[in-house]
């Protein structure tokens, strides 16, 4: 069985059991080979306010001159922003034509889109670890990809600046959606885990999302097929943290630092 430890001051290690299939397997080797270089980016949740996010702003109007300064971040205006980063970059190795001294900026931009959209005023949507750079596996047939994500589960990074199909019809957003859907077909680096206990499970409903992508992007559909959109939906699931009593703890944590990462395979006691 694979495990994932992650250790945080002041708590006990957050434990994740990896799916024992293909796309687990895949997960832990790219993981593993960019653990042992010590280079993962963590950010801690609690930074990202909306007064941290007015901040960021502020910059990316000095240095790239962009229109950010509002007096208020709505989920439409944030995600006219989120649009404004796709569009200045490619749709694949998307930092790549980004001046070195910008592309964090932009990173700590995007992720702060990110938290203003989906967190909740007492905690933080997702826990996230990653590191920024070309590694990656295959993404494999046995991925699992659920409409049903609970609080504890582990999911794969996004690898791509834009979205997986689900969150595209989450926010209503199909301007552009050549370049905002991306499908989720590589395995990146990274650990993130869901934090949010309201996954709006009961929101969910087949026939009125396939009709979602139907009358707004039918073209984009006959482009690609309704059976590519279909297989990529949901969040790609590979694994759960053991103790959510533990979870809990760590992200109210109103202050916590990483202390590392690693993963290993529990031998199993015969029987």
């Amino acid at each position: 069985m694979s495990k994932i430890e992650i250790k945080f001051s002041k708590h006990k290690p957050v434990v994740i059991e990896v799916m024992e299939n293909e796309t687990g397997r895949r997960f832990n080797q790219v993981l593993h080979r960019n653990i042992v270089n010590n280079d993962q980016v963590w950010r801690d949740p609690l930074k990202y306010t909306k007064e941290y996010f007015q901040t960021l702003c502020n910059e990316v109007a000095t240095q790239l001159g962009w229109n950010w300064i509002k007096k208020e971040y709505s989920i439409e205006q944030t995600t006219m922003m989120h649009k404004k980063i796709e569009q200045t970059l490619e749709k694949s190795e998307s930092f790549r034509n980004i001046p070195g001294h910008l592309q964090n900026l932009i990173h700590e931009a995007h992720f702060c889109i990110h938290q203003m959209q989906y967190s909740k005023q007492d905690r933080s949507p997702f826990i996230q670890i990653e590191w920024f750079n070309d590694d990656h596996e295959p993404m494999p047939e046995d991925t699992i990809f659920t409409t049903d994500i609970s609080f504890g589960d582990v999911i794969l990074q996004n690898p791509y600046v834009g979205h997986p199909p689900i969150q595209c019809y989450q926010q209503n957003d199909f301007s552009d959606i050549e370049r905002t859907c991306q499908f989720h077909d590589i395995i990146k680096p990274g650990v993130k885990i869901q934090t949010n206990e309201d996954n709006n499970k009961d929101s969910w409903n087949y026939d009125k999302y396939k009709s979602w992508w139907m009358t707004n992007c039918a073209d984009y559909v006959g482009k690609v097929g309704w059976e590519n959109i279909e297989r990529y939906t949901g969040w790609p699931k590979v694994g759960t943290v053991i103790d959510l009593d533990n979870l809990h703890r760590v992200i109210y944590e109103k202050e916590i630092e990483l202390i590392g990462i690693k993963n290993y395979d529990q031998v199993q006691p015969e029987v």
